[in-house]
């Protein structure tokens, strides 16, 4: 479509734009969340740049794309819910912290029935001098890639995602487990997605346990090449609002003993992933 209420400008050749034009403090108008709704589907991930936005139109920017999601994890997780915002996760990590959200490939919450479809993380405060960047990967282009025998070998199988793998540090806590197929179709786009990660998918229930690890592995190695991916370098008050359905990301921890803090809220999927 034309962008005509707010200006695109791509990251790179598979994933990311940046928007502008655009003041998230005020509410849009139904040209300008139809254009951001286009441009969310198109490039997997989108960012804006200079929002000084709340957590009340932080909530709202997610609601308009649906209702918001409730994260899944416990106890175990390094992340922790604001106060009196429990769909609002603190992204809070500086020299006492013991590890931090996201350090591995994954999609958000892929372990729960219905992941969450989208996130939405605005950071306050950032490392001086650079660092705490976040890697984003296009699960499209992955795919695409991969040899039209690989895809047919592929298409029938489903995988199981843990949340246990990802959030579980010596808790009790008892985290959702769910099957996945792991080539799912985009439910808006219709294109087809590589939907495993190393966050979170213990193993392919179809096949041996040496032969699920030697396809993980294959799989985890081919979305971590760079040839679909981007690098989003964080200033104060940036945002990065991506698709779970068709993208993965990696957070950096590049900058202990420095901090990095801000904000993630997450709104639900419609559809389980299907083929």
């Amino acid at each position: 479509m034309n962008f005509e209420e707010i200006s695109v400008t791509p990251s790179s050749p598979h994933v990311g734009a940046e928007i502008d034009n655009i003041d998230l403090t005020r509410p849009l108008s139904d040209r300008q969340l139809k254009e951001l709704r286009a441009a969310f589907l198109k490039y997997g991930v989108i960012f804006f740049r200079e929002q000084d936005i709340g957590f009340e139109h932080q909530m709202a920017l997610a609601e308009r794309f649906g209702h918001v999601h409730i994260h899944v994890g416990g106890e175990g997780t390094a992340s922790k819910p604001a106060p009196g915002y429990p769909a609002i996760r603190l992204q809070h990590f500086d020299k006492d912290s013991k590890r931090i959200s996201g350090e591995v490939w994954h999609s958000d919450q892929s372990c729960a029935e219905i992941p969450p479809a989208g996130s939405i993380l605005q950071q306050k405060i950032i490392p001086p001098d650079g660092g705490g960047d976040t890697l984003f990967a296009s699960c499209y282009a992955a795919y695409d890639a991969l040899s039209p025998q690989m895809q047919a070998f592929l298409e029938p199988l489903s995988a199981e995602h843990d949340g246990a793998k990802l959030f579980d540090r010596g808790t009790k806590t008892v985290y959702p487990k769910a099957v996945h197929p792991v080539i799912t179709r985009h439910p808006e786009t219709g294109r087809k997605v590589l939907f495993v990660n190393a966050g979170f998918t213990t193993r392919i229930v179809d096949l041996p346990k040496d032969e699920s690890e030697a396809i993980l592995n294959y799989l985890y190695a081919h979305i971590a090449k760079p040839h679909w991916q981007m690098r989003f370098r964080w200033r104060p008050n940036s945002i990065a609002f991506w698709d779970n359905r068709c993208t993965q990301h990696f957070a950096i921890w590049d900058y202990w003993p420095n901090v990095r803090s801000g904000y993630r809220v997450q709104f639900e999927g419609a559809v389980r992933p299907d083929r």
